[in-house]
């Protein structure tokens, strides 16, 4: 198979929504490297990115839930299914919400890989069918943010 060139942009969470180019060569990455036509990067990329296809198909990259088997700190681990997993959560957080309420469950997620093409709130729906309101809603409690519903994205309107 030929080599050829993706254009496509990075998945990190960062507002400069990086264009990347990934060479493929035989259906597999070879080499990342930055889009010399992204008007704000220029063609550079951060060292998150630089050697993404590394991280990709390194040895060490989880591609299966993982339920500790040692001591906390040991690094013994034991592959589950993704079933098993889900059930796991789905019971502690029950007993978390029916013993200590839905706001025991601090929802905070920070986009993660999601950036900024996937929106700004992407975990909110699973949350708030939960009852929990987030770190958002415990700042207002707390007097530390004035509305629930500020405007967040990067720079907006600053």
């Amino acid at each position: 198979m030929a080599r050829h060139v993706v254009v496509g942009a990075c998945p990190h969470d960062c507002p400069d929504t990086c264009s990347i180019l990934t060479t493929v060569e035989d259906g597999k990455a070879i080499a990342v490297r930055g889009n010399p036509d992204h008007p704000f990067t220029r063609g550079r990329l951060c060292v998150k990115v630089n050697n993404y296809q590394d991280r990709t198909y390194s040895e060490q990259r989880l591609l299966y839930p993982m339920r500790r088997s040692g001591p906390k700190g040991s690094g013994k681990f034991e592959r589950i299914s993704w079933d098993e997993a889900l059930a796991e959560i789905a019971s502690r957080w029950k007993t978390l919400i029916a013993t200590d309420g839905p706001q025991s469950i601090l929802p905070y997620s920070y986009l993660g890989t999601q950036g900024i093409l996937n929106g700004l709130n992407v975990g909110d729906p699973l949350f708030q069918q939960a009852g929990c309101h987030g770190v958002r809603a415990h700042l207002l409690r707390l007097g530390l943010v004035h509305r629930l519903h500020d405007d967040h994205r990067p720079h907006a309107g600053r």
